[in-house]
Parts: structure tokens; sequence; C-alpha cells
């Protein structure tokens, strides 16, 4: 069974109307954005506004997934990956949800908009290189499947890590970092890139929900790492 809206002010009860109601024109932000933020957050900024308690944090997971599946249709997710994935997927949006207004914001307005449809929901691509369809070639690749890719792979002593710059130079990616940057993309459906802009919306949106978060890296201050 799906579960149902939980609104925090107003114990027990089941609406998504209302969810977009607060109206403000500051919000959260980081020095290292301020001499140039990208205008495409500043422009979502403009549409998610409600950074209110409005859904119950321990069902974030299940608002945004709706089973397993890679971009690639015929891939097949295997299980206990899948369930770990998912595991960990929940714990971070329950902390996102609790602890970053901006998270809030972004997550109370993709449910009102359309995640509380099932049918508009995401599949987990587990174990699969990070990715999210947002691009008309990603819909390509995945037959019009909405498809969130994540992996546990920076866990893995094994595996050496990733990096992304930063003012304080190259650092390495964590979980919190790489599953919050694909999940802004899902939220938002907002692309990587932006034109004439060197870190884009969805590395700024991920930056200030990790700094709400008391995450303790530096920002990122780049879209591209270049070694």
């Amino acid at each position: 069974m799906i579960p149902v809206t939980y609104n925090v002010l107003s114990q027990g009860t089941t609406s998504i109307s209302g969810l977009n109601s607060t109206d403000t024109s500051v919000f959260s932000d980081i020095p290292e954005h301020v001499e140039s933020p990208s205008q495409l957050r500043l422009a979502h900024d403009k549409l998610a506004i409600n950074s209110e308690f409005r859904l119950e944090p321990v069902y974030l997971v299940e608002y945004l997934i709706s089973g397993a599946g890679g971009i690639d249709p015929d891939t097949e997710i295997d299980d206990d990956t899948y369930a770990e994935c998912h595991h960990e997927l929940s714990r971070i949006l329950q902390n996102a949800y609790t602890q970053s207004g901006t998270f809030r914001r972004l997550m109370n307005y993709a449910y009102e908009k359309e995640l509380h449809y099932v049918e508009q929901r995401w599949l987990l691509g587990a174990g699969e290189a990070f990715e999210t369809t947002v691009t008309p070639e990603d819909f390509t690749l995945s037959e019009g499947r909405k498809v969130i890719c994540l992996n546990l792979d920076d866990t893995d002593d094994d595996s050496p890590p990733e990096y992304y710059e930063s003012n304080d130079g190259p650092q390495p990616f964590d979980t919190e970092r790489s599953f919050i940057h694909e999940v802004v993309h899902a939220l938002t459906h907002l692309q990587d890139k932006e034109e004439n802009h060197p870190r884009g919306p969805v590395v700024e949106y991920t930056n200030i929900i990790l700094k709400e978060m008391g995450h303790a890296a530096p920002p990122r201050i780049t879209y591209e790492f270049n070694n």
C-alpha cells in the first residue's frame, strides 16, 4: 500500500493542496555562489517556495521510487544491491528533509507537481553508474522511463574515489553528495550544464542542501573537474 501524505502541521490531514503556499523571495545560499549564482536555480526557486514539513520523512523514498530498473530496459537489477541502495537512499532523504529547508522546498514542490501520482515516480537503477534521465537523449535510451541510477561504490575500498573541485583543492565524492546530486535532478528535472556558468543549478542546489545538513566537505565550485 502506498503511504498517504502526512501533514506535520495538521496531524492526520491528508492533502496535496497548498504545498506551495509559502511566499518568500529570500532563500538560503552560500558565499561561493554569490558572485555568479545559477540563473536556472534562481528560476526554479520561484516555483519551489514552500519549506514547511509537509511529508512524513520515513515515506519519502516511497514517494520518489516505484521500483527497480536501469536506463537500459533490459538491465536486471540485483535484489541485494537494490535493497542496499534503497535503504541508503531512504536514510539520506530523511536526513535531508528534516535538516534542509532547501531540500524540503524541492521535495514538496515535486510531490505537489508529479510525485503524488505513482506512475510519475522513478525507477531505481541500483548499482549502475550515477545518472538520472533528464535529457531527451536519456529518455531515448530509457524508452521514456524515468530512472535514477545510484551506487555505493565509494564505500568499496578497492574502488578509486572520484573527485570534485573546491576552493580547498580536489575533494573525494562521498555517498551523500553523489546521492543528493542525482535526487536534485529527479526532483527538478534540471540538467547539469548551464550556458556560461561554471557550476549549473544541480551542483548549486546540492551544495546548499549539504551545507544545511551540516556536511563538512567544502562546496563544489565547478561542474567539470580538471585533473
